[in-house]
């Protein structure tokens, strides 16, 4: 895939992943998870082109404050996913032709409530591992942050500690292979989140482009009011996850189950938060299957 820059209306700089084909029926879009950036997701991208080839066009955005992206990311400034949305809705109101949203985590989220929000663009919805929890459980974190009262997030304070520089790709890779968020992962998959998420600094290290400090406001800021977003979607929508996923609890699975005909739901027994990575010949499988339904 080929890397461009998309420029916003406030000419702030997005950079991005993308196979262009000229004949292609449909535009794959895909928003990645916290922390992370489009190239991480390169085996998938890969091994999508690899069945459709130019039958779909695909493109993947580093969202603001990740990847190689340049845009403004002031951690103190950031209190909600809103900005992510409005960011997506631009990006794809730049590309010709229907949309096929679709991410993982934080970028599932982006992408539902893209298609919510954008219905003569975005024909279908595929969502990894979203964040979302019931609509009671969302209720209650969303008075918890009004009320200013703490509610324990360890995933968001390991952000904050996240070490960001390292000597090399090399030290760095050693230092994630097998350890913390990374156990489950293959080494080419932290090598290819390391080639989309790093930059050199001055004195010849290497560093995280996605501040620890910027990563662990996104996990505090996340969506708590999905619910009024999903339930206007009415485009053919499917969800896989994890059982012993984290992010999607139980409460939030059969509320996804009531919300229509039009939904679809996928449980992997075996896998966890991180499903694409653990499971990517089975998930791509998933969005070829649901793909070619309608292509």
């Amino acid at each position: 895939m080929e890397r461009k820059t998309f420029i916003n209306i406030n000419e702030e700089d997005f950079s991005y992943l993308v196979h262009e084909s000229p004949v292609s029926k449909y535009n794959f879009v895909f928003f990645h998870a916290t922390g992370f950036n489009a190239e991480t997701y390169q085996i998938l991208f890969e091994k999508l082109l690899s069945y459709f080839g130019d039958q779909i066009s695909i493109y993947a955005l580093d969202q603001r404050g990740h990847g190689l992206s340049k845009a403004k990311s002031d951690h103190t400034q950031l209190k909600s996913w809103d900005v992510f949305v409005d960011d997506g809705k631009e990006f794809i109101d730049s590309i010709n032709g229907p949309v096929i949203c679709s991410g993982h985590s934080m970028g599932s989220i982006v992408a539902a409530k893209i298609s919510s929000l954008y219905p003569k663009k975005a024909s279908h919805l595929f969502m990894i591992e979203p964040v979302l929890y019931s609509r009671w459980e969302s209720l209650k974190f969303s008075l918890m942050s009004k009320l200013k009262i703490n509610r324990k997030l360890d995933i968001a304070s390991g952000a904050a500690k996240r070490r960001r520089e390292f000597e090399s790709l090399e030290h760095a890779l050693a230092s994630y292979k097998g350890r913390g968020a990374f156990t489950t992962w293959g080494e080419e998959w932290i090598s290819s989140y390391l080639a989309g998420g790093t930059e050199e600094t001055k004195d010849g290290n290497i560093q995280l482009t996605c501040a620890p400090e910027w990563e662990s406001a996104t996990f505090r800021s996340s969506s708590m009011d999905t619910w009024k977003y999903l339930k206007k979607i009415k485009v053919p929508s499917e969800v896989v996850y994890a059982a012993a996923s984290h992010t999607y609890s139980p409460k939030a699975r059969k509320g996804i189950d009531r919300l229509g005909k039009n939904w679809n739901s996928k449980c992997y027994d075996d896998a966890t938060h991180f499903l694409p990575m653990e499971k990517s010949d089975s998930v791509t499988e998933d969005i070829i299957k649901y793909i070619k339904d309608f292509l």
